[in-house]
């Protein structure tokens, strides 16, 4: 007898729901560079090699710790251990967003209100913490997006 699968699209209706929280921290391994996700070859990118490797065992280590679920808008700070890799920090955060999304943590990536990445030297692993951002709170521009008044005229 032939073994049958579940389809991906049906899969997330039978998982049963994530509790609702208003904060999760979730350790994973450290993720491939932005740089090293995809393979282009031909019309589309396909995920590497490594990419795939990492989905597979961030999944698993993800659902192990069973995380609840940071519905709407949140906060998304990102520890990446120093020593376990070459990448520059600002290329680590897709890929463990895109995974948080695919695993029901956050509803979409697209929600994220802020992301802030630092090293860390405690241990071997990402530290993902996903802050909920309570409704109606506005969260503040922590960079200034228009050029100072006058710093222009001086350069």
């Amino acid at each position: 007898m032939a073994r049958r699968t579940i389809s991906p699209r049906l899969a997330p209706s039978l998982i049963a729901p994530r509790r609702i929280v208003d904060e999760v921290t979730i350790l994973l391994p450290v993720p491939p560079s932005a740089n090293a996700l995809h393979r282009h070859g031909g019309a589309r990118p396909i995920r590497s090699d490594a990419y795939r490797a990492w989905i597979d065992a961030a999944g698993w280590r993800l659902q192990m710790q069973r995380p609840g679920r940071v519905p709407g808008p949140y906060v998304l700070l990102l520890a990446v251990p120093r020593t376990e890799t070459k990448a520059d920090l600002d290329n680590l955060s897709k890929a463990t967003s895109d995974l948080l999304q695919k695993h029901g943590v956050i509803d979409n990536d697209r929600d994220a209100e802020r992301v802030v990445l630092d090293w860390h030297r405690e241990h071997s692993d990402l530290a993902a913490t996903v802050r909920a951002v309570p409704p109606g709170t506005k969260v503040e521009p922590l960079a200034p997006i228009r050029p100072r008044i006058g710093a222009l005229e001086a350069a």
